[in-house]
């Protein structure tokens, strides 16, 4: 199992913790730190989101005005993965990810990680 984690870099410690959680979950993740140095950046993105079960968005200001954030969870639509956007920060989503229940993570405290790694089974799959 393994998730591909799409966020702006405003919210990269957010996604920093939620890689640590699906980690510990057993689930695998793929972010774009996850390339080398000399890698085509965008090829490995593809190949990342393509070998990946679903798609996790990460959803703020930052990351609904990011074309790289709109690019990674329109690929992933287009080729049939799951996408499960994760409300970070209040953010004005486009219209096509209306169409996809959130997961409410504004209060960190309160946040539904168990909605998203539920114990009988992460939601990615």
């Amino acid at each position: 199992m393994q998730a591909f984690i799409s966020y702006s870099r405003e919210d990269d410690t957010f996604a920093d913790l939620m890689r640590m959680k699906l980690k510990e979950a057993g689930i695998g993740t793929w972010m774009d730190v996850d390339t080398s140095p000399g890698d085509e950046w965008r090829t490995r993105i593809d190949d990342g989101i393509k070998t990946s079960d679903a798609l996790i968005v990460v959803l703020s200001p930052a990351a609904c005005n990011s074309p790289y954030v709109t690019y990674e969870w329109a690929f992933a639509i287009g080729y049939g993965k799951r996408v499960i956007p994760v409300l970070l920060k209040p953010a004005k989503f486009h219209p096509r990810l209306e169409e996809f229940q959130y997961l409410d993570f504004q209060e960190l405290r309160m946040a539904p990680w168990d909605k998203l790694v539920p114990r009988e089974g992460i939601c990615v799959a």
